[in-house]
């Protein structure tokens, strides 16, 4: 159950961080606008590609935290076993 809920939340920071930075850094809008109106705009500019690009580094983002925890697991194993 606490596995599911961390990944759940690993998921969504790495979605929201990545989603900003693709926002902010990589596809910028060029705008003269209140802040208000330019976060919109450029949070909703070009929403497919950076849904794509959002979700392989959500999927790599679990996948680096299961062979983590994975790696983990066995570690324990393998000192109870040789101190048994």
């Amino acid at each position: 159950m606490a596995d599911k809920f961390v990944k759940t939340v690993l998921a969504a920071v790495s979605a929201i961080i990545c989603w900003l930075l693709l926002s902010y850094l990589f596809f910028p809008i060029k705008l003269s606008a209140p802040p208000q109106v330019y976060f919109a705009e450029t949070v909703t500019h070009m929403i497919p590609l950076k849904a794509v690009i959002t979700s392989v580094f959500v999927l790599l983002a679990v996948f680096i935290y299961e062979q983590r925890a994975k790696r983990k697991r066995k570690k324990k194993i393998d000192t109870v076993l040789k101190n048994s």
